[in-house]
């Protein structure tokens, strides 16, 4: 799971981010409300942590831009040390889905962020079979079928379908998707993914004509999307 973390207090975004990449996950410090909404115009995460009293722009126009312009419900946790009940209900009101306030204690702040994560699907499932329409991927033998039909991959492209559909719907960044799929960002040709993302679209027919379509979106990254009305995705 990718993380972005916007707090101004170094020792705290240390910290905090220490307690995250020792859960697994991987976490990207802002200590500016400007720099995280200019990350937020080029990268995708998975989930947001922000603080409130913040330079540039705080954590509540964060929350504010987020919500009207991100394409999907991203989880969102605030965490201040603003505690009074009126502080609480309004950044609710306008889109947080939690509330931590400070100091920060490691086990709730995991086990909130976990529940959030779980919620939004961010963390997948445990299942081994998942349907996505006509498309269903085996976690346990790493095979990809469409209407029964075994479609040959390699172990990388397997690894970008599942990426690519448990996003469904998102728009998903290149750096984000070769972090998930090849484990970093920054020591690979980004055309390396746009290759994938071709070879994967062609051996799984994922085109309009079949109800499902892959876009590329200028400056950002790609977003798979179902385009049948009464398409249904489910797992088993």
């Amino acid at each position: 799971m990718r993380i972005a973390l916007l707090e101004d207090e170094e020792h705290i975004a240390k910290l905090v981010c220490l307690w995250l990449e020792e859960r697994g996950y991987h976490c990207t410090h802002f200590d500016d409300g400007r720099k995280m909404i200019n990350a937020l115009k080029q990268d995708s995460f998975d989930l947001l942590i922000l603080d409130w009293m913040v330079p540039e722009i705080d954590g509540e126009g964060v929350l504010r831009w987020a919500r009207e312009n991100l394409s999907w419900p991203i989880p969102i946790v605030f965490m201040t040390q603003r505690d009074n009940e009126d502080d609480i209900v309004k950044i609710l009101s306008l889109g947080a889905d939690d509330y931590l306030t400070k100091p920060i204690r490691e086990k709730e702040m995991l086990a909130r962020i976990t529940a959030l994560a779980r919620r939004a699907n961010v963390l997948g499932t445990n299942q081994d079979n998942l349907q996505f329409g006509d498309y269903a991927i085996n976690l346990a033998s790493n095979t990809v079928t469409r209407s029964g039909d075994t479609i040959k991959l390699t172990q990388k492209e397997f690894e970008l379908v599942l990426f690519l559909f448990r996003n469904v719907g998102r728009i998903v960044s290149r750096g984000h998707m070769l972090e998930s799929v090849w484990g970093h960002s920054k020591d690979i040709n980004t055309r390396t993914a746009d290759t994938h993302i071709s070879r994967i679209r062609n051996k799984l027919g994922l085109v309009p004509e079949n109800g499902w379509r892959i876009s590329a979106i200028y400056h950002h990254g790609y977003r798979l999307e179902q385009l049948q009305a009464d398409a249904n995705t489910t797992t088993h």
